[in-house]
C-alpha cells in the first residue's frame, strides 16, 4: 500500500481492537502478537495513537488499550495522519507538492481527480467499524502468503556461526 509501516500497524491495530470486546484492554503486547508486529515497535505506535486521543490506555494488572470512541466513529484519516501527515492526502500528480486545481490543471487533472476524490473520500467516510478484523491470522499476513515459522522452530541460523580468530603481527 502507499503508507508507511507505521500507519499500516496502526491501521491493523484499531481493525483488531474493533473486532475484540471494547469494554476490556488489551496489552500491547498481546496485540502485537496477534497481528504480527514486533512488540517494541507497536508499543511506540499505540502511544502515538493514546497521545491523538484514539486510543485510551489504562495503567495497572488490568490495563491496556482499547479504543477511546465507539469504532463507528473513528475514521481511517484519523489513524493515518498522525503518521503520514499531508503525505496521506495526494497533491497533484505531475507538480507535487503543488495543490491541483482546476485553475491551475496539469495535463492529468480529469483523470487524477476522479482517483484522487474516491481515495480521499474513502479515507474520509470508512470506519474503523467497517474494517473491524475478527481473523488475527488474517491481521497477521496469513492471508497475504506470509511464511511463519512453525510451533518451536528456532528463529535466524540453523546453527551456531564460528568465531574467527585474528591473527596477531
Amino acid at each position: 500500500m502507499i503508507f508507511s509501516a507505521s500507519a499500516t500497524h496502526a491501521l491493523r491495530a484499531m481493525s483488531c481492537l474493533a473486532g475484540g470486546q471494547q469494554s476490556q484492554p488489551v496489552l500491547g503486547r498481546d496485540l502485537a502478537k496477534r497481528i504480527g508486529v514486533p512488540a517494541h515497535y507497536l508499543a511506540k505506535v499505540l502511544a502515538s495513537m493514546a497521545r491523538t486521543g484514539l486510543l485510551s490506555a489504562v495503567r495497572g494488572a488490568k490495563g491496556g488499550y482499547r479504543l477511546a470512541r465507539p469504532a463507528n466513529r473513528i475514521s481511517l484519516i484519523e489513524v493515518v495522519l498522525p503518521f503520514e501527515g499531508q503525505r496521506a492526502l495526494p497533491g497533484c500528480l505531475l507538480r507535487p507538492g503543488k495543490p491541483c486545481r482546476d485553475s491551475m490543471a496539469c495535463s492529468a487533472h480529469s483523470a487524477w481527480g476522479v482517483m484522487k476524490r474516491t481515495y480521499t473520500d474513502f479515507l474520509e467516510k470508512t470506519t474503523v467499524a467497517d474494517i473491524r478484523g475478527g481473523d488475527p491470522a488474517f491481521l497477521a499476513g496469513a492471508a497475504r502468503g506470509v511464511r511463519r515459522p512453525a510451533a518451536g522452530a528456532r528463529r535466524g541460523r540453523s546453527a551456531p556461526r564460528k568465531k574467527r580468530l585474528r591473527k596477531r603481527p
